[in-house]
């Protein structure tokens, strides 16, 4: 059993409670200004030490900056530029409010204000704070602390912008006015355009493209995406693809020879795409800067970006008939749930098909005999 001491401080009276930890040695937790809320601690500890939930509060004295420290260095599963950005949202959005703090004093009244007071999107407002959630979180699972004071918030919903769709014609505007500036048809720069738009690959995927990587003497020709190429503090490197999986992405018939072309030559690990001066993978700044963005605008769509050419892809391959598992697998999404969430404008109207395919099929059978007949 526990027992309860008064002591004198500057400030008046205080209590501890003293009791022993379930390794058996002998500890306390000081500065109650009442006796019975000192009691009531200590009921609380031995019911937690007896039916095996005691946390020891010393665990918890680690501050909200050391423990992110902590947490962040543990994290040997996070990508080079995922760590980058959580290093930097630790240093700018939480260490500055809450790195000080004990993250056993944090509570979810002060984590709620400093998360109401983040700038910024509804998005980048979630990220900031899921970073801090997940370290907390783990300090939970190393019986740290006894829950969550960052889980489940008030935070602001994100709105969904409307996607911007390009057609066929405009995908070959933007592509023959890259091709038309200099150096832009020398390096297959429009080409870019086109496997970006009927291939569905992201920035880093088809910058970390190899010739190798092609397989255009196929029955049907296919691209197999096994890394990317990634930009981390100024420096290019090779990761595995999101998620680490490689897939296999169908390649239109006339982009064939277009690829042919620009690989005429070149040995196996070649990068299909190159930057000029380097002559190694293609940096998606260089590219905007020295030739998309200028002719985005001349073909007028200001403001577009490579990734919209993905979206693009999405469009074009619903609007050729692909189903939602097909445009999945070229996308590389996890699921076909999460394309339906990411694209579900795109499968709006297969409801009026469903609709329309429906009532053909039940016209060619009895039910039509149900009908009133026309007078």
């Amino acid at each position: 059993m526990g027992s309860i001491e008064s002591y004198d401080t500057a400030k008046g009276r205080r209590y501890r409670a003293l009791y022993r930890r379930p390794d058996k040695k002998q500890t306390q937790k000081r500065g109650f200004t009442t006796k019975k809320s000192a009691e009531l601690f200590l009921a609380t500890t031995e019911v937690d030490i007896a039916q095996g939930r005691y946390l020891d509060p010393s665990r918890a004295r680690v501050t909200v900056a050391e423990w992110l420290q902590t947490w962040i260095a543990a994290r040997g599963d996070l990508r080079a530029t995922t760590r980058s950005r959580v290093e930097n949202i630790i240093a700018k959005h939480i260490v500055p409010e809450l790195g000080k703090i004990p993250i056993g004093d944090l509570t979810r009244l002060r984590v709620q204000e400093w998360a109401s007071a983040l700038p910024g999107a509804p998005a980048t407002v979630r990220k900031i704070v899921n970073v801090l959630s997940g370290s907390l979180r783990f300090a939970v699972e190393d019986e740290r602390l006894p829950s969550n004071p960052a889980a489940r918030l008030k935070l602001p919903k994100p709105t969904k912008s409307r996607k911007r769709y390009l057609s066929h014609n405009q995908v070959a505007a933007l592509a023959q006015a890259i091709d038309e500036m200099k150096d832009g048809r020398e390096y297959g720069y429009g080409l870019v355009v086109l496997v970006l738009a009927y291939c569905g690959l992201r920035w880093g995927e088809l910058s970390g493209l190899r010739i190798r990587d092609l397989d255009l003497d196929a029955k049907h020709p296919r691209l197999t995406v096994e890394q990317t190429a990634v930009a981390d503090k100024g420096y290019q490197r090779i990761e595995p693809p999101k998620d680490y999986e490689h897939r296999s992405i169908p390649i239109p018939a006339f982009l064939v020879g277009l690829l042919r072309a620009q690989i005429a030559g070149r040995p196996g690990d070649a990068p299909v795409f190159y930057g000029i001066r380097t002559g190694t993978w293609l940096r998606n700044h260089v590219y905007r800067v020295g030739w998309f963005d200028t002719a985005a605008e001349a073909v007028g769509i200001k403001g577009l970006t490579p990734h919209e050419l993905r979206h693009t892809a999405a469009s074009l391959a619903v609007s050729a008939g692909a189903n939602v598992k097909a445009v999945q697998r070229m996308l590389g999404h996890a699921s076909a749930a999460v394309t339906l969430d990411v694209y579900a404008d795109l499968f709006d109207d297969d409801l009026d098909g469903v609709a329309t395919a429906l009532n053909l099929a039940a016209m060619q059978s009895d039910v039509a005999n149900l009908l009133p007949k026309a007078a």
